[in-house]
Formats: structure tokens, C-alpha cells, sequence
């Protein structure tokens, strides 16, 4: 089971659309807690937490991922849309062979599709996050941690 992370900061309506990717796998017993690693926001991400279940901590990833129960931390940056799936494919990998792994995101649409490329997740065991508690930013720690993680 993972504790999925997620970076929030003024973020109510991208975090809105990554909750509710999370059901599934909530669901199905793949995500055990969602844990939301707020710095101070303002607008209603605290409520929509709330709502959804999710704890809120202020601060960073380290902070979160002191608080989490699992040993395996699904890290998420708040502008990832996962697609349809991807929870079977984490679960079936884990399964297979527990090893980092590199969840993929849908793509954006348009020019900037071709111009960048699309975000991604990572889960990771929570040691290996906790041995790099100075990264606040989840791109930045799914980069340094990412490296040697096997592609979804």
C-alpha cells in the first residue's frame, strides 16, 4: 500500500483533479492516505483536504513523508494528470518486483505537448525520501531519486 504525496500551494483546482484521480486506487487498497504538503495556502485547498479525507502538514515533502504510514510513498506533483490505469500498472509492477518506479502523466494538449514533456510521479520507498529532506519540490525530488526508475 502507498501513502501518496502532494505538494500543494494555492493549488484547490489541480488538487481537486488529482484527488479525484486517487479514487480508484483508494478504492482498491493501492493508496492507503493521501497526504497533502501544504506551504501556507490561502484559498480553499484546506477545505477541499478536508473534504476528500487527504491530511493537511505545513511544510515540505520531508514533513509529509515523516507523517506517512506506508513504507512506499507515491510522490505527485500537484499538475500531473494521471491517465486512466495507472493505478493497475503501479499495483501489477509492485507486485511483480518492488522497485522505483516512474509513473507517466497524460500530456498537455496543443503546442506546448510538443515543446515539453509530460510530468510524472514517482513511488519510492519513504527511506529514500527521508535521506533527502532539504527537497521541497516534488519535480526536483522525483528528478533526484527518479534516476534508474523503471518507466510505467
Amino acid at each position: 500500500m502507498l501513502s501518496a504525496l502532494i505538494p500543494t500551494a494555492n493549488s484547490q483546482d489541480d488538487l481537486a483533479l488529482l484527488l479525484a484521480a486517487l479514487v480508484p486506487a483508494a478504492v482498491e487498497g493501492l493508496v492507503r492516505e493521501v497526504i497533502c504538503a501544504d506551504a501556507g495556502s490561502t484559498d480553499a485547498t484546506a477545505a477541499l483536504c478536508e473534504d476528500a479525507g487527504a491530511k493537511l502538514i505545513q511544510g515540505g515533502l520531508a514533513a509529509a513523508a515523516q507523517a506517512a504510514r506506508s513504507d512506499w510513498l507515491l510522490i505527485l506533483p500537484i499538475d500531473l494528470r494521471l491517465a486512466g490505469g495507472w493505478d493497475n500498472a503501479v499495483a501489477q509492477r509492485l507486485a511483480q518486483r518492488p522497485e522505483p518506479l516512474k509513473v507517466s502523466g497524460l500530456k498537455p494538449h496543443g503546442l506546448v505537448a510538443s515543446l515539453t514533456a509530460a510530468p510524472c510521479g514517482l513511488v519510492v520507498q519513504k527511506a529514500r525520501v527521508l535521506a533527502r529532506a532539504e527537497t521541497r519540490d516534488a519535480k526536483a525530488l522525483i528528478a533526484a531519486l527518479g534516476r534508474g526508475a523503471a518507466r510505467l
